[in-house]
């Protein structure tokens, strides 16, 4: 699940509340039915009516949906659909959230969304009673295992100004922890970057970049395996033993696939803290999709992160469903029922982003597609309304699950504002 880049915009609107930067972005258009909000920064309050203009380059008739954020049905019904005869839709939520709208004419469909009061929205998501406990006693496990960090130097990524070396660390019941370390020339120490990984089984490059801008950079895959195989290497273990590795132990806390993925995050940044190089204060996380959702899981999980980086963040508001509600990536509860059902959201509750936001404690930046389908909204939303302010999310009503085209400039500003930056001469 890596999102994709989208390379057209739209305009920019600035909410002045709640530091919320709204930003449009137009996903590509490969559908002969196009569906987008009147209102350019799709934004209502609650019980306003949304309307949404549909057009198509071929006539027919089209079915449409209007949902909660692709779940509840609002309204069905049909629209005559022709070239230069455009129709419109309209709804509204008497609640906060996302009215999605999903046009269909044969084999083309359009997606559209509007937001009602998205900062009101309220997680579904429930501390448990022992969530502290369960994951102090994981850390002190984890604690006990030195980092016996491996280090080999690069040159083929080194060059004047960084210098990479691949990276593996001990981690939990065997399994080690594998990336790259990029340090930029010069004189330390440096403030750290710690890039965690969207979803999905995969080689990785260093991240030089973020050491070009004076960061000692670090990312990482989360599964035990080396950074730098042959593609068919990774795609043999993507359809053997890490098969929908999202699934595993989903009813189960102690046997959950994430648990060793978020130490594996933990454990990365902690040899990043302990490193003599690195400044002792200034310690940044970001990742995107999965990545997204662990890099707030690692920002709540770890008291000494201090600037958080989340894209379209996946592994938000699992309970939802059980709510009657959307829930961000894996929506474990939509492959599970009865006593099953209990156990997974039990245990989900144990790797919910919306948990670790409640416990970080610096400032945030995070982007949101209002038609994204893989990591919906509703679910983003419920982890950044309880993250602390200052906090700021780039918000795009006709992007999906993809990277806003002004994420990552937005990113850069946000590390130059607050991290002591020094590019390597």
């Amino acid at each position: 699940m890596r999102p994709r880049l989208t390379c057209s915009l739209v305009a920019v609107a600035l909410l002045s509340l709640q530091s919320v930067l709204s930003v449009q972005a137009q996903t590509p258009k490969k559908s002969a039915v196009q569906a987008a909000c009147t209102r350019p920064d799709a934004l209502f309050k609650v019980g306003e009516a949304a309307t949404f203009k549909v057009e198509s380059e071929i006539d027919g008739e089209a079915t449409y949906r209007l949902s909660e954020d692709g779940f509840k049905t609002v309204k069905e019904g049909k629209l005559t659909l022709g070239k230069g005869r455009p129709a419109e839709v309209s709804g509204t939520l008497e609640k906060p959230g996302f009215l999605q709208l999903r046009v269909t004419l044969g084999k083309d469909e359009a997606l559209a969304a509007a937001a009602f009061e998205p900062i009101r929205i309220a997680p579904t998501a429930k501390m448990p009673a022992d969530f502290d406990s369960f994951w102090d006693a994981q850390k002190k496990e984890l604690a006990k295992i030195p980092h016996d960090a491996k280090l080999e130097h690069s040159p083929k990524y080194s060059d004047a100004k960084v210098d990479c070396f691949k990276v593996s660390l001990a981690n939990v019941d065997g399994k080690r922890v594998h990336g790259w370390i990029s340090v930029p020339k010069g004189k330390g120490p440096f403030p750290a970057i710690l890039t965690v990984p969207y979803a999905g089984v995969y080689g990785i490059e260093p991240d030089k970049r973020h050491a070009q801008m004076g960061a000692l950079a670090m990312n990482i895959i989360v599964h035990d395996l080396p950074v730098d195989e042959k593609p068919e290497f990774y795609e043999k273990q993507a359809s053997g033993p890490l098969q929908d590795y999202r699934n595993i132990g989903m009813n189960d806390r102690q046997k959950s696939y994430f648990r060793q993925a978020v130490l594996a995050c933990l454990r990365a940044a902690d040899y990043l803290a302990s490193r003599p190089d690195f400044n002792g204060k200034d310690l940044a996380v970001t990742g995107g999709s999965q990545g997204g959702g662990l890099a707030i899981i690692t920002a709540g999980g770890d008291s000494r992160v201090t600037l958080l980086a989340a894209s379209v963040p996946a592994l938000c508001d699992h309970a939802g469903i059980a709510h009657d509600r959307i829930s961000g990536w894996p929506q474990w509860l939509r492959r599970v029922k009865g006593d099953e059902a209990a156990k997974v959201l039990e245990t989900s509750a144990y790797f919910d982003a919306v948990n670790f936001a409640r416990k970080y404690k610096g400032k945030s930046l995070l982007s949101v597609g209002f038609i994204d389908t893989a990591c919906p909204p509703t679910s983003v939303y419920s982890a950044f309304n309880v993250l602390p302010e200052p906090k700021m999310i780039v918000a795009a009503p006709r992007l999906g699950h993809a990277t806003d085209p002004r994420y990552g400039p937005a990113r850069d500003e946000f590390w130059k504002k607050n991290l002591p930056l020094k590019p390597p001469e």
